[in-house]
C-alpha cells in the first residue's frame, strides 16, 4: 500500500472536526500521529493563519492522541508551517 507523507499539517475532516499533527495518508485512511484537536482556532484570518504562524494566544488545542480517520471523511489537508509550531 502507498503512504503519502503530508508532515506537519491541519487535517479538516467531515462534520466539523479539525485536527492537527504529523499526517500520513493511504488509500483507506488518514493517520495523524499526535493529533490534537483544533477546539477554538484563535485567529481573525482562519485556518491558513493558524497554519502558517501556529497556535495564537487564543487557540485551544486538545491533548494529543493518535487518530486514524478514512479517507473517505477528509475534507482537506493543510500544511503548517513546523517552526511557528515547534515554539
Amino acid at each position: 500500500m502507498i503512504t503519502q507523507d503530508h508532515g506537519l499539517s491541519i487535517v479538516i475532516a467531515d462534520r466539523g472536526w479539525v485536527f492537527v499533527g504529523k499526517v500520513t495518508s493511504d488509500a483507506d485512511y488518514t493517520h495523524i500521529e499526535g493529533a490534537r484537536c483544533v477546539r477554538r482556532w484563535g485567529t481573525s484570518k482562519g485556518l491558513g493563519e493558524l497554519a502558517k504562524l501556529g497556535p495564537r494566544p487564543n487557540t485551544v488545542l486538545d491533548e494529543a492522541a493518535d487518530t486514524k480517520i478514512a479517507a473517505r471523511a477528509v475534507i482537506a489537508i493543510v500544511p503548517c508551517e513546523q517552526a511557528a509550531w515547534s515554539a
